[in-house]
């Protein structure tokens, strides 16, 4: 494992915002903001995570990601008063307006693994003068609250990149006051949003590209890993793949995966397949894909029950 710097991302105290009385987060949080001064002990795979989306300077202007963000809010229906923890908060997506959800006597807590990402968010806080939001840099798969501590946990575009993704799950689930829920998105299993088509060109030139998301890549596996965490009550929304993505973007999957530890390619397949992105992009161009792209049903949305 290696050591990596904590930035704990000092929004000024008006930020952290006001805690209801008797709540196990009361004080707790700011605690915590003090405690990590110290440092984050990560493997190597969340090390490279974190450097990942460290360089992605333009995530705040993805699109795809911020329509799934807002899918995600709608589900989940953050009501007045509540307490939030969302799950690699990245630049705020969720965290922003759910803080405008659950009003000043509301908390919603931003945990990611990135400086980089919580670095954007900070200044997106501060721009909308928010003062209900915590940033902290933490392990998703260990965010260390009190059981029992939030009415939501809200995970977008990041349960694939835990390594442990049922044990994320259990974890969260403890987190959760009685009755409290969870809300996550993710894709089927071979879908297009993660590497469908890489996949194919990739493995008919002997290159191997990890399957992303298969502990939740069908909605029965959903509703089984959900169960096995100890949650209630499931809801699996199923829409058209192209509701976030379109075929003139699948071109930004090929460029994610190049660069994302997700997938898992070795660094001299990564440069053989730079040198495919011509055929790749001509294929994405192809009636076959389109129509293949057309027709997926492959963005889930989640909602479970503690």
């Amino acid at each position: 494992s290696a050591n990596a710097t904590i930035d704990t991302c000092d929004v000024p105290a008006g930020c952290f915002g006001r805690y209801p009385k008797d709540i196990h987060t009361n004080n707790l949080s700011r605690e915590r903001s003090r405690e990590v001064a110290g440092s984050l002990i990560l493997d190597g795979y969340k090390e490279a995570v974190a450097e990942f989306f460290n360089a992605r300077s333009n995530y705040s202007h993805s699109g795809l990601h911020a329509r799934m963000a807002e899918r995600v809010l709608r589900l989940a229906r953050p009501q007045p008063d509540e307490r939030v923890l969302d799950i690699a908060t990245g630049t705020g997506f969720v965290s922003i307006p759910a803080a405008r959800l659950v009003g000043e006597q509301g908390t919603v807590v931003g945990v990611d693994i990135s400086p980089g990402m919580l670095k954007q968010a900070k200044a997106a806080v501060m721009a909308v003068g928010l003062s209900n939001i915590e940033l902290v840099q933490a392990d998703a798969e260990d965010v260390d609250y009190p059981e029992s501590s939030f009415d939501l946990v809200t995970c977008c575009n990041a349960l694939p990149y835990m390594a442990d993704v049922a044990g994320a799950l259990r974890h969260w689930q403890l987190l959760l006051r009685q009755g409290g829920r969870l809300v996550f998105n993710c894709w089927a299993e071979d879908s297009h949003a993660t590497g469908r088509l890489l996949r194919t060109v990739a493995a008919s030139h002997g290159i191997e590209v990890a399957v992303i998301g298969r502990d939740t890549g069908t909605p029965e596996r959903c509703r089984n890993i959900l169960a096995a965490a100890g949650y209630v009550r499931h809801e699996v929304v199923i829409e058209p793949t192209t509701t976030y993505l379109s075929v003139d973007r699948l071109g930004d999957v090929l460029e994610s995966a190049l660069k994302s530890p997700l997938y898992g390619i070795a660094s001299a397949d990564v440069i053989r397949l730079i040198e495919m992105r011509e055929e790749y992009m001509a294929k994405t161009r192809s009636p076959a894909v389109r129509k293949s792209l057309d027709e997926e049903l492959g963005a889930y949305f989640v909602l479970a029950y503690k």
